[in-house]
């Protein structure tokens, strides 16, 4: 018989806040918890169709990030069994995810004040767009392979949802503590492939709990993330940045010193690193579209024959005074027309330093490529978006079967 477990405090009282909280939100891949920032080996547990057996895995708060803390409701050194936290993806230029400020913390975030402006404006579906989802992630014990601590990242609708309301005793409105280390339940639920509009995903139902065999062991206690500690958190001003894609000139800017660094080692690269300085601000101008870079080198002609056509409307007047002056504007002219050849240097190093910058993309894809697991042999992705490349970027990679090797095709 299912042992309904009633506490005051600790994980029951965590329990509750979940059932409480269990119908909001909805569904999407995260992306904010940097696995990359652990100190080990992380592996996802990613359920296929059918039956699966598994143990959740309590872990420690160990920071401030954890929204418990920051909402008064936990303290550090206190046991939680998943992070719940909303998402938004897609942000920006650069398609970002980015954690929700608002729905995580209660604190102001510019992603729901802009998406906010838009409803006002009667733009909903670029309202919708920008709505915050929400994520679980547990650290589980999969019963088909014991004794292996694996990350299961997952739709909090999809899965805590249904979780929390199957633990909930309605008579007497405790809940089965499946989550303690010593008394804990094993959780048995079943995986099926559904399919909405044109996205595929997996459902999560017929959640059962049965006595656990025996306590979880040291060893997987000891190794259980602290997902608060991965948590990246930005400042309102970095989502602002992240929103209207300034933070793309900050990093350029960080990438332009680092290699002006490097031309400091070799003394004969110096001239170049005073040309690309000077391009650097031009270049800082067009960045909000990258589609101007290829109409450089046209706009620049441009420049120069207004330059040229300057004294053109003196020569439509007449008086004689101006024709007698010809002369020195043709001085004038020709003293031009030398310090310009002088600047051509400068606007060639700027196309230069523009093809650098446009190589500068295509090394990126290569750095990624180099740390595949794949090794070559990359999987299809089943919605026929890039694999290691389009992670998280569309509504499809929800709940996808191979997005945890994606995920790290894609580190």
């Amino acid at each position: 018989m299912v042992n309904k477990k009633k506490k005051s405090g600790g994980l029951a009282k965590r329990y509750s806040s979940s059932y409480g909280s269990r119908d909001g939100g909805s569904s999407s891949k995260g992306g904010v918890i940097n696995y990359r920032n652990y100190d080990g080996e992380v592996t996802f547990f990613s359920p296929t169709e059918g039956k699966h057996r598994i143990n959740i895995i309590p872990y420690t708060i160990k920071s401030k990030n954890h929204p418990l803390v920051k909402r008064g409701e936990a303290e550090i050194g206190e046991q939680d069994y998943i992070m719940d936290f909303y998402v938004h993806r897609g942000v920006g230029p650069a398609e970002k995810s980015v954690l929700c400020l608002k729905n995580t913390y209660g604190k102001p975030c510019p992603i729901c004040e802009y998406a906010a402006s838009l409803r006002k404006k009667g733009k909903e579906e670029e309202a919708k767009a920008l709505k915050p989802s929400r994520r679980a992630a547990y650290n589980i014990e999969d019963l088909k392979e014991p004794g292996k601590l694996k990350v299961f990242e997952t739709s909090h609708y999809l899965f805590e949802k249904e979780l929390i309301e199957e633990a909930r005793d309605d008579d007497e409105g405790g809940f089965i503590d499946f989550a303690d280390p010593e008394e804990g339940m094993e959780i048995k639920f079943r995986a099926s492939k559904t399919t909405k509009g044109n996205m595929e995903f997996t459902e999560f139902k017929s959640f059962a709990f049965e006595d656990r065999d025996e306590p979880i062991s040291k060893e997987l206690l000891d190794s259980a993330i602290s997902f608060d500690e991965l948590l990246t958190v930005p400042t309102y001003e970095e989502v602002e940045k992240i929103l209207y894609g300034d933070d793309e000139e900050d990093s350029d800017e960080d990438e332009d010193e680092e290699d002006e660094d490097e031309e400091d080692e070799d003394e004969d690269e110096k001239p170049s690193k005073k040309s690309s300085k000077k391009s650097k601000s031009y270049d800082e101008d067009d960045e909000e579209d990258e589609d101007e870079d290829d109409d450089e080198e046209d706009e620049k002609p441009s420049k120069k024959s207004k330059s040229k056509s300057k004294p053109e409307p003196e020569d439509e007047d007449d008086d004689e005074e101006e024709s007698e002056d010809e002369d020195s504007d043709e001085d004038e002219d020709d003293e031009e027309e030398e310090k310009k050849p002088a600047k051509k240097p400068s606007k060639k190093s700027k196309s230069d330093d523009e093809d650098e910058d446009e190589d500068e993309p295509e090394e990126k894809p290569a750095k990624k490529s180099s740390k595949k697991d794949c090794k070559g042999d990359c999987p299809e992705c089943p919605f026929k978006h890039k694999f290691g490349k389009d992670c998280d970027k569309y509504d499809d990679c929800d709940d996808c079967d191979i997005w945890d090797k994606c995920v790290k095709a894609s580190e």
